[in-house]
């Protein structure tokens, strides 16, 4: 086979928001990147043809450049008003001497190269080769409410396989806007189309909360204890001879935490947030900085998903208070107490935190 590759690439992304989801973050770059790279790895590609919006033609270069892709095998083609537009212009550059045309969204970035082997193996003995996944719901006819058997119908993936002149053939005669290529080779008589079993795991990006790829952060703090009246932890003051030693209440856990929602969405520290030479944080309730640092992560269409902290010191005890501090934190982080893990240990007598005088913490996040 000389194989051509089609990524279908030329919307707007208008159903998912201000954004253009093609950009979005996915796996080590971005979804459209993450779209193109399994073909890339596919022996018998000669070519890829990309059609894309031309108002997004220099941020996929970019893309490509920053994922360090230099392939001579690529080259875009200006996107049309429809998917079938875009596809029947790709069409139109395919070189002479390629057979076969596998046809990709550029909105799914979770397509495999072993899917992509399966559907080109299955093209041995038909003119096309359609992927497919059953619903794992109930279905309805909608224009009359009717029950109908899912185990009769399948939900159509990419990519889609077909030999080149069927292709040309079919989108040639095509006059109207299809939803997919299956339904344009379909208008042909007499040709053999085979269904590939699809992967639930490769589903198009049309919504944000498509996009799933969790993040994960960590976060160290640490404050030296002079002599006080109490320390404040995850939001609750505990009683003792003692306090922090700090720019803010010196909440050493909620600083943690802090950092590793940053450095999870590829931001600074807190120290680039909250300066130690800003009056206006001069005992800032650390609380209502972590908020701050949530609005930052929402910014990036993050939130948090669990957390989970370890507290060192060897004063005061924590344990008793360990409930209170993740019935503090959870309306805030807007997760249940179960998503919340505290834990508190001692550094045995070793260094300044063994000694008493200091605490410190360890933050991990998940962020979706």
């Amino acid at each position: 086979m000389n194989i051509a590759v089609i990524i279908a690439a030329g919307g707007k992304s208008q159903r998912y928001g201000e954004r253009n989801k093609l950009f979005e973050r996915a796996g080590t770059s971005c979804v459209i990147v993450e779209a193109i790279k399994p073909f890339l790895n596919v022996e018998g590609v000669s070519r890829m043809l990309i059609g894309v919006h031309p108002s997004f033609s220099d941020e996929l270069l970019v893309a490509l450049d920053n994922e360090r892709i230099e392939d001579k095998r690529i080259s875009l083609v200006s996107g049309g008003a429809t998917r079938t537009e875009t596809v029947k212009n790709a069409i139109s550059a395919l070189p002479d001497d390629v057979d076969t045309v596998l046809i990709h969204d550029g909105a799914r970035p979770y397509v495999t190269r072993e899917l992509i082997m399966r559907t080109l193996a299955s093209l041995e003995n038909a003119d096309a080769a359609v992927v497919t996944v059953r619903s794992s719901d109930a279905m309805i006819r909608l224009k009359d409410m009717q029950p109908v058997d899912r185990e009769k119908f399948g939900l159509v993936q990419t990519p889609f396989a077909c030999k080149r002149d069927v292709l040309e053939k079919a989108y040639k005669n095509a006059k109207k806007a299809f939803y997919d290529d299956v339904s344009v080779v379909k208008t042909l008589d007499n040709v053999k189309i085979v269904q590939v079993d699809g992967d639930p795991k490769n589903k198009k990006i049309t919504h944000p909360c498509d996009l799933e790829e969790p993040l994960i952060g960590c976060g160290y703090d640490i404050h030296r204890l002079e002599a006080g009246e109490g320390v404040t932890l995850c939001g609750v003051f505990i009683p003792c001879p003692y306090k922090s030693v700090a720019h803010s209440d010196g909440d050493v856990p909620v600083h943690a935490i802090m950092d590793a929602i940053l450095t999870a969405v590829g931001e600074r520290d807190i120290g680039h947030f909250f300066p130690v030479d800003d009056p206006a944080y001069d005992g800032a309730n650390s609380l209502d900085l972590l908020k701050t640092v949530l609005s930052v992560a929402d910014k990036h269409g993050k939130r948090v998903s669990n957390v989970s902290v370890s507290i060192i010191a060897e004063k005061p005890i924590i344990a008793p208070h360990i409930l209170k501090m993740k019935k503090t934190l959870a309306p805030i982080l807007d997760i249940s107490i179960e998503r919340i893990g505290i834990s508190a240990t001692t550094n045995e007598q070793v260094g300044d935190i063994g000694s008493g005088d200091a605490i410190a913490a360890f933050a991990t996040v998940l962020l979706k």
